[in-house]
């Protein structure tokens, strides 16, 4: 009885999750209030969890781990039905998933950035897209000379003081855009604790919904670093489509007052717009490429380099399960829709004052 109990609970949630997901596919005036209700919610968990130094999403996903195996051991020593075992693990995902859903995951379905900012994201000529290339070379050139560096060339950061800090490149763009104003500032941006599992997976950063906290691996290569917090961070402000979050990111990172945020913004929209056009017009990415500042050049070299030790069979497993998700909420590119950040810059490029 115990196991059937779970299974018709756990197809309530099921129903309730879809359900949910068909109001906020075909019900326009849904987002009317779920994005605000979307943003309430992470502010109040994120108050909660705040006042820990440190990602209390990683311990408490270590615990259920650890609970998860101690259930499972026991129920075979002690004889116990398995089936009964595996019916409560379903419960516990169904639970989680329509938390996640209902706390955020909707958010994939809400106006694009775009609209909120009142930008126009059409299609674009080779020559555009090799002329916004182009200025983003430049800036991230004339940039990437004004922030620290060791002897040996390498970006200086300090974590700690970027993670608090990183909220106010959103607060400038609050002042131009209602849409990115907040009734309280934003928290810090948390380190993560594992960061080798991290690196292995692919991951700088995530956001985690059920406990309002934005975490970016400490790993994250320097140039890339504030860029990264700052994804994370519009994220939490239930931006959920990743190239938007790019977008928002290099939005708020060149509204930034710090040289640092600025370097990282306009560095990583070079690259977005650089990967776009190698893929489109490789002699002009050359041209670029071979022509653009010593600096910045160098740090994408040594981009290159920071990661090539973690690429492998790992890697390639979390990116196909982040492609998964990514297209189960409706995200038709899958992974490289991180990579459609370029459209969007092509687009804020040919339309800016």
């Amino acid at each position: 009885m115990r196991t059937i109990g779970r299974l018709i609970l756990t197809a309530v949630f099921a129903v309730l999750t879809i359900a949910l997901v068909s109001a906020a596919a075909y019900v326009p005036v849904f987002f009317d209030f779920y994005t605000g209700f979307s943003r309430d919610a992470a502010a109040f968990l994120g108050r909660i969890t705040g006042s820990f130094p440190f990602a209390v999403w990683e311990v408490l996903a270590l615990l259920l781990i650890l609970l998860l195996l101690y259930t499972l051991v026991r129920t075979f020593r002690q004889k116990r039905g398995f089936l009964c075992w595996l019916s409560g693990v379903a419960l516990l995902a169904s639970v989680l998933v329509f938390l996640f859903v209902g706390l955020w995951g909707l958010n994939h379905y809400g106006p694009s950035v775009a609209e909120r900012v009142g930008l126009e994201v059409t299609g674009y000529t080779n020559a555009q897209l090799t002329e916004t290339t182009a200025y983003m070379a430049a800036q991230a050139g004339a940039w990437a000379d004004q922030v620290e560096r060791s002897e040996a060339g390498d970006m200086e950061t300090d974590f700690a003081a970027l993670s608090k800090s990183a909220r106010l490149g959103y607060e400038a763009l609050g002042e131009t855009y209602a849409f990115f104003q907040t009734e309280e500032p934003l928290p810090r941006v948390k380190r993560l604790l594992a960061p080798n599992i991290f690196s292995y997976a692919g991951i700088t950063g995530i956001f985690v919904p059920f406990t309002g906290e934005s975490g970016v691996n400490p790993d994250t290569y320097a140039a890339s670093l504030p860029f990264t917090m700052c994804h994370e961070l519009a994220h939490r402000l239930s931006i959920a489509a990743e190239d938007e979050a790019n977008f928002a990111a290099f939005l708020a990172c060149t509204a930034h007052s710090d040289a640092v945020f600025q370097y990282s913004g306009w560095y990583s929209a070079f690259i977005y717009c650089y990967n776009a056009l190698y893929e489109a017009d490789r002699a002009a990415a050359t041209e670029i490429w071979d022509n653009m500042s010593d600096t910045l050049r160098a740090d994408c070299r040594r981009a290159n380099d920071h990661y090539a030790p973690y690429e492998g069979a790992v890697q390639d497993a979390a990116q196909q399960v982040n492609d998964a998700y990514l297209k189960a909420f409706d995200e038709e590119d899958g992974v490289q829709s991180y990579g459609k950040a370029a459209d969007l810059l092509i687009a804020w490029y040919l339309q800016r004052d």
